[in-house]
C-alpha cells in the first residue's frame, strides 16, 4: 500500500469516527449544549497543531481578488472568538471568515435560535441567529493581534452607507478581504439591500474608496433572479469582482423563536450548484465566485470547482462531518498525490 492510500484510509477512518461522535453524542445534546461543547473544544484543544488536518501542495493554490490562498477551501462565517479563529486557520482551510459584525453589539434572537434537521440528503441546521455579535469596537480589539496563518475574511453588515463605511474603515485593515453581507435571511436590515440595487452600487462605490482590501459581496440564494439581473451588475459596476454565492435559504420553522430561519446543509447543495452554473454562464471570467451552501463531502466541493467556482465555502459540513472534512476534500482534489 502506498503512502497516499494509507493517508486516505486514515482520514476516512477519522471521518467515520467523527460521524459516530456526532450521531451519538452531539445530536443527543440540546442545541445550546452542543454549541457550547463544540466551541469549548475548539478553544482548548490544539487540533491546529496536528498536521493530519492539513494538506499543502502547490497545485492547490489559488487567488481571490489577488489574495493568495494555499487552497480553495473557505470556512464560512460563524465564529468571532479570536481563539477559535486562530485554531480554524490551522485546520486545512485556505481562508477563514469571521462572523458578520455590525456597528453596534447585537444580542441576536432569543432561543431557540438553532434546530437540527435530518432528511434523506443528510443532517442540516436551521438557525435564526439574528447577527449576534460583539459590535465593531469590541471586535476590532479582539482580532487586532490575531496572526493570519491563512487569509482572514472579515464579514460586515449595516443598515446604511455610513454604517458600512465605518465598518470598512475600522475592520478593513484587519482582514485580507472584506465581505459585504446582504444575504442573511434572519435580519431585515440586510435583506432590504436586495431591493435597492442602485443604492447598493453607491454603497459599494463608497466602500471601494475606503477599504484597503478587496471586497466580496455575499449573495442570498433566495434572490437568484434579482442577483443576476440587478445585484451582480450593480456590484460589478462598482468595481467588485468577487461574490460569495450564497448563504442559508429562508424557510418556515415553527421550532425557532422567530418561526422561520436559514436552512443550511446538504438540502441546499443543488441550489448552490445551479446558481453557480447560471452565474458563470452569464458573467464568465469577469467574476470570481465563492460557492457556498450544502458542501458536506469531497465530491460536492470538487463538483463546484469543476463548474468554475474560484473557491468553496462551508460551515455546516464542518459541524456535521468534522474538521477532517477539509483534508478529505483536498485529498479528493489531488487523487494522485
Amino acid at each position: 500500500m502506498c503512502y497516499a492510500q494509507a493517508r486516505a484510509l486514515m482520514t476516512r477512518a477519522i471521518a467515520a469516527l467523527y460521524r459516530t461522535f456526532y450521531d451519538f453524542l452531539l445530536c443527543r445534546l440540546p442545541e445550546p449544549a452542543a454549541i457550547a461543547l463544540g466551541q469549548a473544544t475548539l478553544r482548548l484543544l490544539p487540533f491546529d497543531l496536528l498536521p493530519l488536518f492539513r494538506l499543502e501542495d502547490p497545485r492547490l493554490r489559488t487567488t481571490l481578488g489577488g489574495v493568495r490562498l494555499t487552497n480553495p477551501l473557505i470556512l464560512a462565517a460563524q465564529y468571532h472568538d479570536p481563539r477559535i479563529l486562530k485554531r480554524a486557520m490551522g485546520l486545512g482551510f485556505g481562508a477563514v471568515t469571521a462572523k458578520t459584525v455590525t456597528v453596534d453589539p447585537r444580542p441576536g434572537h432569543p432561543q431557540p435560535n438553532l434546530v437540527r434537521r435530518r432528511t434523506a440528503a443528510g443532517p442540516g441546521l436551521v438557525n435564526c441567529n439574528g447577527f449576534q455579535n460583539p459590535g465593531l469596537e469590541a471586535f476590532r480589539v479582539s482580532i487586532g493581534r490575531l496572526p493570519h496563518r491563512v487569509p482572514l475574511i472579515v464579514s460586515v453588515a449595516g443598515e446604511s452607507v455610513d454604517d458600512y463605511v465605518a465598518l470598512a474603515r475600522t475592520l478593513g485593515p484587519l482582514g485580507d478581504l472584506l465581505e459585504i453581507n446582504i444575504s442573511s435571511p434572519n435580519t431585515r436590515l440586510v435583506y432590504a439591500w436586495n431591493e435597492r440595487p442602485r443604492e447598493l452600487r453607491a454603497m459599494l462605490e463608497a466602500l471601494a474608496a475606503v477599504a484597503p482590501s478587496p471586497l466580496i459581496v455575499k449573495l442570498s440564494p433566495d434572490f437568484a433572479d434579482v442577483n443576476e439581473r440587478d445585484i451582480i451588475p450593480a456590484a460589478m459596476a462598482a468595481g467588485v469582482r468577487i461574490v460569495n454565492y450564497g448563504n442559508t435559504r429562508r424557510i418556515a420553522e415553527p421550532r425557532l423563536s422567530q418561526r422561520s430561519g436559514g436552512l443550511s446543509g446538504p438540502e441546499i447543495f443543488p441550489t448552490t450548484l445551479d446558481n453557480l452554473r447560471r452565474t458563470r454562464k452569464r458573467f464568465g471570467d469577469a467574476l470570481e465566485v465563492i460557492a457556498t451552501g450544502g458542501v458536506d463531502s469531497p465530491d460536492k466541493a470538487a463538483a463546484l470547482l469543476a463548474e468554475g467556482a474560484r473557491a468553496v465555502g462551508y460551515f455546516t459540513g464542518f459541524i456535521t462531518r468534522g474538521p477532517i472534512l477539509a483534508r478529505r476534500i483536498l485529498e479528493r482534489l489531488l487523487p494522485e498525490a
